[in-house]
């Protein structure tokens, strides 16, 4: 199993998971309804980071409809990235190769295919395949992909013009950059059901047209063929027909921000009969520490993408002190986070201060990494 998939697991004293069906159906189980209790998804205006926080720390999905406003991007719509990168190459999502075989000053806007198969796809699923352009975080590492002319003058740019939103805490605006990936959807196009390869929470920033969004958490039992580009449809393994449930349904207008969580398995589809341009950015703070708390257990049991985030629960699960989680059986692990609440609770009375939580994280003199509200958002199991 992947990093502290069991050992983590016992630590939070989490019980039995029961699947729904032999690994899910895809439908919302109890613990999904126990932890959102409804399906609502905000839609809010004019906001700010006190009206989001409980939101962005529970996972929970929710579209700032203005979360674009006063972005140095804002403005970059597919008309205006074919002609500021007319040298650049994208690819067409749903093909053979990821190689990046369409010049970007082409007239790709107007050149719609089908994704193969997609005749079998569910109702409301994407039919049409979007553009994909992920320069900023891959042209180093993966070069043979054929990025165009000046790909370093490129990311400068889009690194450049990266900046949080006003609706986010300060953070690194530079980091958020290099993990770019724009996103353009002629009417009708999609990207299909997928899970993201994250450990932090995404941000779309939508610069044209207009998206609808679905989402879902796996469910308890996931598929052990993962969730890569519409598995969850069942087109190409039968078996998988009716696992795609979404729950949560949002409208992303021109201008809008929407949020992603890891993990979380979302699909996404141009209702406007404009070009829809957007770029997605992964932000660190906050960590969604009550939503990996609730939903650990099942994540932990994916082979890829979301399973690889241990290292995120573990640090929360000892407060950031470096304590190290050592395998164990139930009874031994209940015995061993015993120890570490009385380690933390320097002065015996019981309870756990924010002090002891600061000390128990400030290492060797330094603090450590997530805030009071990350901390206690992950261990409050009785909110």
């Amino acid at each position: 199993l992947p990093i502290c998939a069991m050992r983590c697991r016992a630590w939070l004293a989490v019980g039995v998971v029961a699947a729904v069906a032999e690994f899910g159906d895809g439908s919302p189980d109890a613990e999904v309804i126990q932890h959102y209790k409804t399906f609502d998804a905000p839609s809010l205006t004019d906001t700010g980071f006190d009206a989001v926080r409980q939101l962005l720390l529970d996972g929970r999905p929710f579209v700032v409809t203005d979360g674009a406003r006063g972005l140095p991007m804002a403005s970059w719509d597919c008309d205006f990235v074919r002609s500021e990168f007319p040298d650049s190459r994208i690819r067409q999502e749903g093909g053979s190769s990821e190689v990046n075989g369409v010049k970007m000053s082409s007239d790709w806007p107007r050149n719609s295919k089908p994704y193969p198969g997609s005749s079998s796809y569910p109702e409301g699923a994407p039919r049409m395949r979007p553009f994909y352009w992920d320069i900023a975080k891959a042209y180093k590492a993966e070069r043979e992909r054929k990025w165009g002319k000046s790909p370093q003058q490129v990311v400068q740019k889009i690194l450049e013009t990266t900046q949080v939103p006003y609706w986010l805490p300060e953070q690194n605006a530079q980091e958020m950059g290099h993990s770019s990936e724009m996103w353009f959807h002629p009417k009708g196009a999609g990207a299909r059901a997928h899970m993201d390869p994250h450990c932090k929470t995404t941000v779309s920033f939508c610069f044209s047209g207009e998206r609808k969004w679905r989402m879902m958490v796996p469910p308890a039992e996931p598929h052990p063929e993962g969730y890569f580009d519409g598995e969850v449809y069942g087109a190409r393994n039968p078996s998988r027909k009716g696992e795609w449930q979404p729950t949560f349904e949002l409208t992303a207008p021109n201008g809008s921000a929407v949020v992603v969580y890891p993990g979380m398995i979302h699909e996404t589809m141009s209702t406007g009969d404009a070009c829809s341009s957007s770029v997605s950015q992964t932000f660190e703070v906050p960590t969604p520490a009550a939503y990996y708390r609730a939903f650990w257990p099942r994540f932990a049991l994916v082979g890829e993408d979301v399973g690889g985030c241990g290292h995120v629960v573990e640090a929360l699960t000892v407060l950031d002190s470096r304590t190290k989680v050592k395998p164990a059986a139930e009874e031994a692990a209940r015995k061993a986070g015993k120890a570490f609440a009385a380690k933390v609770d320097t002065d015996g009375d019981g309870k756990v201060s924010e002090a002891e939580i600061l000390a128990a994280g400030a290492g060797k003199g330094k603090r450590g990494k997530h805030s009071i509200a990350e901390l206690t958002s992950f261990h409050d199991v009785n909110r």
